[in-house]
C-alpha cells in the first residue's frame, strides 16, 4: 500500500503516517518497493511500501494423532521450508520434536536461528491461549498440558497456542475465502470435527476461550461412546477418526476417507451408510449454527480428502433442507479440499500478529 492509501485507510494524517511508517522502515519491518512508472501515467507516482520479508521468520506447527505439519514463514506469512514431524503422544515427545523440525527448516532454508521471533502451535482440543496451556484434548488424550512453555524452552523462541479450528479461521482471514467476509463460520473436517467464528470482522472466542466445540455437541444421547466420556457426540459420526474406527468395524479396510468415498460410489452398502448418516449429523448441526450465527459463508476445511463426494453432498443437503428460506438464500455454503500445512500456515501467521503486536 502507498502512504496516501494508508492515511484513507487508517484515518491519520499524511504526516502521522509518514513518521509511522518511517520509524518501521528504520526498524527493518517495513520496505519501499521499487517505483512502477507503467502502472501510473500522470502526477508523480506512488511508493508502495510492504513488510520487509526476510527481516524475521517464523516457525507453525499443528498438533494432531497424526504425523504433523511444521512451516517456516517469513513476515508476510509466506511458507520458505516445510517438513512433517511424526506423532508423538507425550508433550515432551512432541516438543523434542519440534525443537528437532526448527533445526531441520533453519538448515533447509539457510535462515539464521536468531531471525525466527516465534512459534505458534495449533492444537486439536481446549486450549488457554494467554497460559499457553492446553486444558483438554480428547484427540491427545492431554489434560493440563503447558505445551507453549514446553516447546518455548525446548527452542528457545516465543511460542504461542490456539485451537486449531481458531487457526484455520485466522488463515482464512489472512490468506483464504474469508479475506473479504466479516461473518463467516470455518469447519475443520478432520480427524475431528472443529468450528471457529468471525463476527463482524473479530475471531468469537467466547467467555473463556473455548466457543467452537462443536464436535462434541450431542446428536443422539444413545450414540456411542465419545473420548470425551459422553455418547453421541458429532466426532463420533462426523469425524475421519470416527468413521475409520467404524468403517474398520464393518470389515473395510480403508487408508483414508477417499477410498471410503470411492466405495461408496462403487455399491458399498456400508460405505455408503457411514458417508451418509454422518454427513446428515453434520449437516443439522451446521443448520443450528446457520440460524443462530446468521453467518455470511459456511466454510468447511476439508484436511480429510472427502472430496466433492457422498459426505460433502449430503452435508449440503442436509443443511438447505433444514434452515429457513431466508438463510438459504443469504448464506454461502463451501467446501475447499486442504492440507496440514495451511494449519501449520495459520499457526506461523498468528505467531508473526503476536510479533506485530508487541513491535507496536
Amino acid at each position: 500500500m502507498s502512504r496516501s492509501s494508508l492515511a484513507e485507510a487508517t484515518g491519520l494524517s499524511r504526516s502521522a503516517i509518514t513518521e509511522v511508517t518511517q520509524g518501521l522502515i528504520d526498524l527493518g519491518l517495513l520496505e519501499e518497493l521499487p517505483v512502477s512508472y507503467a502502472e501510473q501515467r500522470r502526477g508523480r507516482p506512488s511508493v508502495l511500501l510492504s513488510f520487509a520479508s526476510s527481516h524475521g521468520y517464523f516457525l507453525g506447527v499443528s498438533i494432531t494423532d497424526r504425523p504433523s505439519a511444521i512451516v517456516l514463514v517469513n513476515l508476510r506469512g509466506e511458507i520458505v521450508g516445510e517438513c512433517e514431524i511424526p506423532f508423538q503422544p507425550m508433550p515432551a515427545d512432541v516438543a523434542a520434536s519440534i525443537r528437532k523440525g526448527l533445526t531441520q527448516l533453519l538448515k533447509m532454508t539457510r535462515v539464521p536461528r536468531e531471525r525466527v521471533f516465534g512459534v505458534g502451535i495449533a492444537v486439536t482440543g481446549i486450549v488457554e491461549q494467554e497460559t499457553g496451556d492446553c486444558r483438554y484434548s480428547a484427540a491427545l488424550n492431554w489434560r493440563d498440558v503447558p505445551i507453549g512453555n514446553m516447546v518455548e524452552k525446548a527452542t528457545g523462541v516465543k511460542t504461542y497456542i490456539d485451537n486449531d479450528a481458531n487457526m484455520i479461521a485466522i488463515g482464512q482471514k489472512l490468506f483464504g475465502r474469508g479475506r473479504d467476509l466479516k461473518h463467516y463460520s470455518s469447519l475443520i473436517l478432520g480427524r475431528n470435527i472443529g468450528c471457529a467464528h468471525f463476527i463482524d470482522n473479530k475471531l468469537y472466542r467466547g467467555h473463556d476461550g473455548s466457543a467452537g466445540e462443536i464436535g462434541h455437541i450431542t446428536v443422539d444421547p444413545a450414540g456411542p461412546l465419545c473420548r470425551c466420556g459422553r455418547n453421541g457426540c458429532l466426532d463420533m459420526y462426523a469425524g475421519g477418526a470416527a468413521l475409520e474406527n467404524s468403517a474398520k468395524a464393518l470389515g473395510i479396510e480403508t487408508a483414508s476417507m477417499r477410498e471410503l468415498e470411492v466405495l461408496a460410489a462403487s455399491g458399498s452398502s456400508d460405505a455408503y451408510n457411514l458417508l451418509r448418516r454422518g454427513g446428515q449429523a453434520l449437516g443439522l448441526t451446521v443448520a443450528s449454527l446457520v440460524q443462530i450465527n446468521n453467518p455470511e459463508t459456511v466454510l468447511f476445511a476439508d484436511l480429510e480428502g472427502f472430496g466433492n463426494g457422498l459426505f460433502s453432498t449430503t452435508t449440503r443437503q442436509t443443511i438447505e433442507n433444514n434452515i429457513l428460506p431466508r438463510f438459504l438464500s443469504t448464506t454461502q455454503i463451501v467446501f475447499q479440499p486442504m492440507d496440514q500445512s495451511f494449519l501449520a500456515r495459520g499457526a506461523a501467521s498468528m505467531a508473526v500478529q503476536k510479533f506485530l503486536h508487541a513491535s507496536g
